[in-house]
């Protein structure tokens, strides 16, 4: 079996080389034993910005919590209706009819295994980071049906108060053809499947929005869009929220996106309306920026964003 692969670690604490001293006093670097991952942490408060969790005894790796740069949390992790949301996560639903989302709840495991191989991680001395792993899905009992190449960049804080995930996941389908599937729409459920995003039940004020102007989820459920936005009131008082933006290089890209104000969820689902089926030996390429940022998502702004997502190197 392959041994997963020693962390590379680039850290400075406390040498703002890049920001000056003034912002190297307001963050450090929060290492995991055992290779399990990083945190970026706001030095005044004590608490995690964002935390990348790469621990092979996990379902799936994932990012919690994700926060303002002040460390307010805005997402949720593992909560009571949905044991198996991960604040920000990518699952599959169905890989050859093998689910790889719910977990028993005696076990904490899924039917279908998301195994982590390897992990390298690298922080910047401008308080951004690199980490990337190596993922296997496997069926009970027999070889990886899928193996996925995953970066994921995250950027050095703003001055406006955000900062951004730039998700980069290259799946390679191993010796049979597999289809990816999910539980088809019907009404408010079903239909999602790939990156999501759980937020805590019971905020209030929180609203969607989409590049095609839809305000709620009644409205952007199910239709494509090339970004999803969920903000609203934090239970500390101040507004923040959270983007995703849908590369235009995805296949079925503008995605449609699950929207669900009661969990509250969303997820650009780009299997929403009908499986995708992988021949053996082919690759798929899926690429989103994620954005914490201060504030309601406005149209304009999160368009530059996109904007700037999107342009050539």
């Amino acid at each position: 079996m392959m041994k997963p692969m020693q962390t590379i670690l680039v850290v400075s604490l406390l040498i703002g080389r890049l920001t000056g001293a003034g912002e190297a006093a307001r963050f450090r670097w929060d290492l995991m034993p055992n290779d399990a991952g990083v945190a970026l942490v706001n030095q005044a408060s004590g608490l995690p910005v964002w935390r990348a969790g790469c621990d092979p005894q996990q379902p799936q790796p994932y990012i919690y919590p994700l926060a303002t740069l002040g460390g307010v949390e805005l997402t949720a992790n593992s909560p009571a209706d949905h044991v198996w949301h991960h604040s920000l996560w990518f699952a599959w639903k169905y890989i050859n009819g093998v689910n790889y989302w719910e977990t028993d709840p005696q076990t904490g495991k899924s039917e279908g295994s998301t195994l982590i191989k390897s992990t390298k991680i690298q922080c910047g001395d401008d308080f951004s980071a690199r980490v990337e792993l190596a993922i296997e899905y496997a069926p009970p009992g027999k070889p990886p049906v899928l193996r996925e190449s995953r970066v994921l960049a995250f950027g050095a804080p703003r001055a406006d108060g955000s900062y951004v995930i730039d998700w980069d996941a290259t799946f390679t389908v191993g010796e049979t053809g597999i289809i990816l599937d999910r539980t088809p729409p019907q009404g408010a459920s079903g239909g999602y499947a790939g990156l999501s995003l759980r937020f805590p039940k019971g905020i209030k004020g929180w609203n969607f929005l989409t590049s095609e102007g839809a305000a709620s989820a009644a409205t952007g459920n199910g239709q494509p869009a090339c970004w999803a936005d969920f903000s609203g009131p934090t239970r500390t008082g101040p507004v923040a929220g959270i983007t995703v933006f849908d590369h235009p290089a995805n296949p079925r890209h503008p995605t449609r996106w699950y929207l669900n104000a009661e969990h509250p969820y969303f997820s650009p689902a780009l299997i929403y309306r009908e499986p995708m089926t992988l021949k053996s030996g082919a690759t798929m390429r899926l690429r989103y920026r994620v954005l914490v940022h201060e504030g309601l998502g406005e149209i304009p702004k999160l368009d530059a964003e996109f904007n700037n997502f999107v342009k050539p190197p």
